[in-house]
């Protein structure tokens, strides 16, 4: 690693009632300034696979990404194998854009840490709601 990385912070949230999920992530540069503060909706898909989505939505060389999903922390770092199909291809996705990173890393947050990103992913899952 040449210099400092960026930090990730993502999180997903899930309305199971309604069947649908939103992501959210916040990218810091090397010198903690914000660069990049961003939500979606997703639609039909459970709270894990929200959180390889924001993973796959980040674009940087060097980065640290938090996350409060100890099992896709687990998973990402190979400590823990990938059983889900759905889950399965979208590690490989993320597999596959690691290679365009000079470094990168998953870290595991306590949620109290993500609380910014994940009242981001709630507000676009319930802006979304009122919406439809």
């Amino acid at each position: 690693m040449s210099a400092a990385p960026h930090v990730g912070f993502v999180d997903g949230a899930c309305r199971s009632t309604w069947n649908l999920s939103s992501m959210a992530w916040a990218i810091y540069n090397p010198n903690s300034e914000l660069i990049d503060l961003q939500g979606i909706c997703l639609g039909h898909t459970t709270n894990n696979i929200d959180e390889y989505s924001a993973v796959i939505a980040l674009g940087i060389r060097e980065l640290v990404v938090n996350l409060d999903s100890q099992l896709v922390v687990l998973q990402l770092n190979e400590k823990y194998s990938v059983r889900n199909p759905q889950i399965l291809r979208m590690c490989l996705r993320i597999r596959l854009l690691e290679r365009h990173f000079d470094y990168i890393t998953y870290h595991h947050i306590p949620r109290c840490m993500n609380t910014l990103i994940d009242a981001l992913a709630n507000y676009m899952l319930d802006r979304h709601l009122q919406n439809m």
